[in-house]
């Protein structure tokens, strides 16, 4: 069996880069708001005709062929981008000019030292100058894509940037066989071909994947938060309890006092105003705390804060400001503090203590009561 020459390898990585950039066009045309296709499909569809454009771009014309290794560098970005816009980010930032340019250059570099006499043109150090470049090029944009933004979430986003870094083996081993003299030419692009026989469909799967995750983790959000206040619900309690059922994590519990009478006196509107403002200002505090918000109940708020955190200087914080907001409507909290046992098999038991505490403060009319 005969080993595949470039022009095969390539033909192959065309009509394959072809297909989905199809799929992302059809699936941006579809729906044009989702703009993250549109860049993945003009990734591909990029990549085809640069390929394509190789085979016709003849080596005395050195200007269209490190023009279009800039393309190439485009086409790594684009996937990036896709998947900024799809975080609710702008899609390009000034970093991206870093993979363009390093693709462009790898290329370009050697050419003007030939020119200058100062290398042999065409060469070994071409080879290593079209593989360094396209190596920083594919390596920035699959590390960015793999390892940052919301990429520990996704295994789509993991997945995609991973495949990108996949071909830098096969730079590296076209520089060997270049410096070996081994026989053949082109090992750049024959490895680079050969690597899109398997990674180019694990790169765009991949992208793929990344906006299914994405409405498979909302729709599991809102199954588990509550639509009025954006807390957790019960069911998101079960979700979030077990990386608080730690010794010494703080349940700072709070309702609303006589939430039944701001119901009756200014109507169910005034109360989930009220009951939205608790739960916005509670989930910004918490978040600065690395805690957590649930609703309970009705009018009851959970804040589950971990040990590191002091839940009186939280409960402090929220009173104060809850108090100001409230001051002119007439309404207040009662807050209740707790903290987790060593010996505490469930978060359950912290929370009737918190609840215990939220009680006693009421019927105190005090609104904070010491840590049972």
């Amino acid at each position: 069996m005969s080993f595949p020459d470039v022009d095969t390898l390539r033909l192959c990585s065309i009509l394959a880069s072809m297909a989905f950039g199809i799929v992302f066009t059809v699936l941006f045309l579809r729906a044009r708001s989702e703009r993250h296709f549109l860049c993945w499909g003009m990734s591909s569809l990029l990549y085809s005709g640069a390929i394509l454009a190789f085979s016709f771009a003849p080596l005395r014309t050195p200007v269209i062929v490190t023009l279009l290794y800039a393309v190439l560098g485009m086409t790594n970005v684009l996937p990036v981008a896709g998947a900024r816009l799809l975080e609710g980010h702008s899609a390009f930032v000034r970093w991206m000019i870093i993979p363009i340019a390093s693709a462009a250059m790898g290329h370009g570099l050697p050419l003007v030292l030939g020119a200058a006499g100062l290398v042999q043109p065409y060469g070994i150090w071409q080879t290593m100058g079209d593989a360094l470049g396209l190596s920083i090029s594919m390596g920035l944009s699959g590390y960015i894509l793999a390892f940052t933004g919301n990429a520990a979430q996704s295994s789509g986003r993991r997945m995609a940037g991973l495949s990108m870094l996949a071909y830098l083996p096969g730079y590296m081993l076209s520089i060997v066989a270049t410096v070996w003299a081994m026989p053949g030419d082109e090992w750049v692009a024959l490895l680079a071909m050969l690597s899109d026989q398997i990674l180019l469909g694990v790169l765009n799967l991949g992208l793929l994947a990344i906006p299914v995750e994405l409405v498979q983790s909302r729709l599991r959000d809102a199954a588990l938060r509550d639509v009025l206040t954006g807390a957790w619900n019960r069911a998101g309690l079960e979700h979030v309890s077990p990386q608080f059922l730690v010794a010494g994590a703080g349940i700072v519990a709070l309702d609303v006092d006589h939430f039944k009478s701001i119901n009756d006196r200014f109507g169910h509107a005034a109360g989930d105003e009220v009951l939205a403002t608790i739960g916005r200002e509670a989930r910004q505090l918490a978040e600065k705390s690395a805690g957590q918000v649930v609703r309970h109940g009705g009018d009851e708020f959970l804040v589950l804060l971990p040990p590191a955190q002091d839940a009186e200087v939280f409960a402090q914080a929220l009173k104060a400001f809850l108090a100001d907001h409230g001051a002119g409507s007439g309404w207040g909290v009662s807050i209740g503090m707790a903290q987790v046992a060593a010996e505490d098999t469930t978060l359950d038991d912290a929370v009737k203590r918190a609840d215990a505490a939220l009680y006693q403060a009421k019927a105190a009319r005090r609104p904070l009561l010491p840590v049972l």
